[in-house]
């Protein structure tokens, strides 16, 4: 008779028999576990896009120094040709033509004749200032300078960006012109996610066709968040909360 009368109230009340009262209690470790999860997306989501941009500026080295910056290496690399390669080495130097007597910019070193220990602006055919980041950023800015003031049927002075990801493939390809009126201009690239591990510029060469030379001044880049502890507990304690669900859902009580 009990177990009949037992029977009987869990069909009456399903809700507080113990197959009932288990239920909410999943319920709420569900809601709960769902809500932490949430929580911690919504933390980590709500960061800027990038947490600063580092301004390199050659004005704040001494000159003739190497720049080496952090979160990123600069290099001077071989152009199109081999006819007068750089060292390696990007240095703080001022404008050897005088165009620009007050300010400081990045220069290669050129190490063989026929221009033998002398310093090379940004130029595709000899040589292109390359950096390369300790991780991918999703911005990055460059200040490109006319190199040529002597006007005439081309005035116009162009240079290039290139942009890479980690697997060096090209992600960004621009020209940059500064017509025979501009005597600078700053270029950016943002991305929406940081995929940006190489840039490459310098000024454009086509053999036969174009031969340019560029100054570069200064650069910018990203330096990207990274999530707080705090939002990493709570999504780790939100995906424990769900595995413990998932497992116990083969042990209810009957």
């Amino acid at each position: 008779m009990s177990h009949v009368k037992s029977v009987r109230w869990a069909e009456r009340f399903p809700e507080q028999s113990s197959r009932g009262i288990w239920r909410r209690v999943m319920r709420t470790f569900r809601v709960l576990g769902l809500f932490v999860v949430l929580s911690g997306l919504s933390f980590w989501g709500s960061q800027d896009a990038h947490a600063g941009i580092v301004w390199v500026n050659p004005d704040d080295y001494a000159v003739g120094s190497q720049i080496t910056p952090p979160f990123v290496t600069l290099t001077a690399v071989l152009g199109n040709t081999n006819q007068n390669p750089p060292d390696g080495r990007v240095l703080a130097l001022v404008d050897d033509k005088g165009h620009y007597p007050s300010t400081i910019h990045f220069f290669g070193w050129h190490v063989l004749p026929p221009v033998n220990t002398d310093q090379v602006s940004w130029r595709g055919k000899w040589a292109n200032l390359q950096a390369v980041f300790d991780n991918p950023v999703s911005y990055v800015a460059m200040d490109f300078y006319r190199n040529d003031f002597y006007g005439g049927a081309n005035p116009d002075e162009i240079g290039f960006i290139l942009a890479f990801d980690a697997a060096n493939n090209l992600i960004w390809n621009e020209w940059v012109y500064l017509e025979e009126f501009v005597d600078w201009k700053t270029v950016e690239i943002s991305l929406p996610s940081p995929q940006i591990k190489k840039v490459v510029a310098g000024g454009v060469y086509v053999k036969k066709a174009i031969d340019q030379d560029i100054l570069i001044r200064r650069l910018g880049y990203s330096i990207e968040p990274i999530p707080e502890p705090s939002a990493l507990v709570a999504l780790a304690g939100g995906a424990a909360a769900l595995a413990i669900l998932r497992r116990r859902k083969t042990t209810r009580p009957a």
